[in-house]
């Protein structure tokens, strides 16, 4: 019983690192920086990034390859 516990204690810490340690870190990784500088500084909605066959994300993909291209 205590290794059910145990096992969710630990997938709920290792998500929370995942969320507050590692991906805050990789967003200053050279090739994923100046993507999320141009989304921040476009005011992009990045939640309709990760949507995959969508309308808003092939618009939002266009206007950060344009904009990567134009610097």
């Amino acid at each position: 019983m205590f290794r059910g516990w145990f096992e969710l204690a630990v997938s709920l810490v290792v998500i929370w690192m995942m969320a507050y340690v590692v991906l805050p870190w990789g967003r200053t990784l050279p090739y994923i920086q100046p993507v999320m500088q141009v989304a921040v500084d476009s005011n992009v909605d990045m939640s309709a990034y990760w949507y995959s066959q969508c309308e808003i994300t092939a618009a939002a993909y266009m206007h950060v390859r344009n904009t990567l291209r134009n610097r």
